[in-house]
């Protein structure tokens, strides 16, 4: 089972990109005495959008279309600040397992609409496993893949509830994107001993994004 949270994110706050990143188109640096200009950054399964040259406190619309604007992929609402820049960071990422290029537009006092595109791939996805055939052992194996590759992830083991991290791991994606020990081996994190029930595995990939992917068991020991 796979949950896909927006925002806000729960864990980590996302770190902004900074810079170009390789394979990903990128709009100029915006000079925004011209007018609303936006810069946009895509990965996986996720747009990074800032921009400013709006009207104070001016509320903007974000869209990600396909590249033909024939279909609206995403829309969020984004304040602009005192000064007509995006309030912080805007993340557009509920794609329904889109991938591939993309055009965005923001519409905002006082126009005219701000355009740019990139493109985004498939969303990380992470897998958890619990082998109770045997007995008890207290282990839950965590494996993924899609993550941005040599971006830091950050795994947490939950109690049902989310109310308790039970283990915590810090690891880095691969050159193809995955989450693993080694190239057959899942990650091992530990329960509370004596822990029965429910857990929640979240992988949060807060460098130089900030996605996050669920996987749920309902019973583990």
């Amino acid at each position: 089972m796979k949950l896909s949270w927006r925002r806000p994110r729960l864990l980590l706050s996302a770190a902004v990109a900074v810079g170009a990143l390789s394979g990903l188109t990128v709009a100029a640096a915006p000079a925004y005495a011209a007018g609303p200009q936006i810069t946009v950054i895509g990965g996986a399964g996720e747009i990074l959008v800032q921009g400013g040259g709006f009207n104070a406190g001016a509320s903007v619309r974000i869209e990600a279309l396909t590249p033909d604007l024939s279909k609206v992929l995403d829309t969020i609402y984004v304040t602009a600040n005192w000064i007509g820049y995006l309030d912080g960071p805007a993340y557009l990422n509920d794609f329904g397992g889109y991938t591939g290029k993309v055009a965005v537009a923001a519409d905002g006092a006082p126009g005219p609409t701000a355009w740019a595109s990139t493109q985004v791939s498939a969303a990380p996805v992470i897998i958890a496993h619990n082998d109770t055939q045997y007995g008890c052992y207290g282990v839950v194996s965590v494996w993924g893949y899609d993550f941005e590759p040599g971006s830091t992830v950050r795994i947490e083991l939950l109690s049902g509830d989310l109310q308790t991290v039970m283990d915590t791991i810090y690891t880095t994606a691969t050159g193809r994107g995955a989450v693993q020990y080694g190239i057959f081996t899942p990650l091992a994190m530990n329960l509370t001993p004596g822990y029965h029930g429910p857990v929640w595995v979240v992988a949060d990939e807060y460098y130089p994004y900030g996605q996050t992917t669920w996987a749920g068991l309902s019973s583990v020991c």
